[in-house]
């Protein structure tokens, strides 16, 4: 199905983490195979399941790696990088809801050399209740909040489907041990100028029980999302906590200034106290955001120099 690349084997590799996936494993396994014959690759499944997912895996020959870590898809990812040897990666779960049959799509990009890394859209050829409301509504938001943050137009930015040309791992620092890497690998490939594309993939009803719970992973994929407000808009994060205490402050202030401006007198000294709380909090806190931008905008300036710099080396 794919031809050679410029004289030479192309090695593929997919990683699948997985947990308790011994319903669906050996059907997702399968279907990597069907779609990737003719070409060199290689089938990584990072496992933390206590069921029988590993030698279901084993037996249609995919290549196991033991999850190391309390079992949180950044570190299954992360590991699966390190283990792979492939010049291209692609990413998807071992649940049953992504199709093998669009790694295609994916890897057409990357071997023509059209894009850095690929995203799956699965609003594209999404199931009727593939995906819960909440699920939905959760998804819609920080796809939102990240295209805001770094410029991107991405439509699906918590699939599992993500390909990308190996190279670019030495670029991309990732942190994140749980679902939010998802984002993070957008934000860090947009950070470093690189090129994102996105296709449309189909999106099953998940075999089993779910593991993204809104509940539970909701506040700490929110709490990504204020780390990367942090760390890419710090003054956009820090001038509007900013904002808010200044105004907190003026209306805890407003009885005061009434007060004076009616009777001459000046007595609610506690309600001052806490307005000039709120004032002092409020500039220190955009000072902080100002102070931590100028640093984010140098060291881009250091990034982009740098990588300049080892462009012209390399040409």
């Amino acid at each position: 199905m794919f031809a050679r690349h410029q004289g030479h084997p192309v090695r593929v590799s997919i990683i699948i983490p997985t947990k308790d996936e011994e319903l669906t494993i050996e059907n997702v396994v399968q279907g990597c195979v069907k779609v990737l014959q003719g070409i060199a690759h290689e089938i990584i499944v990072v496992d933390a399941s206590s069921d029988s997912t590993v030698e279901r895996a084993v037996r249609t020959g995919a290549r196991v790696v033991k999850q190391v870590g309390h079992g949180g898809l950044g570190e299954a990812l992360v590991q699966g990088f390190n283990s792979s040897r492939g010049d291209y990666i692609v990413t998807l779960d071992g649940d049953g809801t992504y199709d093998p049959a669009d790694l295609p799509r994916a890897l057409e990009l990357l071997l023509k050399d059209q894009a850095d890394l690929v995203n799956g859209n699965r609003f594209a050829g999404m199931e009727d209740g593939a995906m819960p409301l909440t699920n939905r509504i959760g998804n819609r938001i920080l796809t939102s909040t990240g295209n805001f943050l770094f410029g991107t137009k991405i439509m699906d930015s918590q699939s599992g489907f993500k390909g990308f040309r190996r190279g670019i791992l030495a670029d991309l620092a990732l942190f994140e041990k749980g679902f939010p890497i998802s984002s993070e690998l957008i934000a860090e490939a947009s950070k470093m100028n690189m090129r994102i594309k996105e296709v449309g993939i189909s999106y099953k009803r998940r075999i089993g029980q779910t593991k993204l719970s809104p509940r539970k992973h909701g506040p700490s994929i929110l709490w990504a999302v204020l780390k990367m407000l942090r760390d890419y808009r710090p003054l956009l994060l820090f001038g509007g906590i900013g904002v808010v205490f200044i105004a907190a402050g003026f209306l805890v202030a407003w009885p005061i200034i009434v007060t004076y401006v009616e009777e001459g007198s000046f007595d609610l000294v506690g309600r001052a106290l806490v307005a000039i709380f709120c004032w002092l909090a409020g500039l220190i806190s955009i000072f902080t955001g100002v102070i931590l931008d100028t640093v984010n905008y140098t060291v881009r300036k250091i990034e982009g120099r740098m990588a300049n710099s080892a462009s012209r080396d390399f040409s």
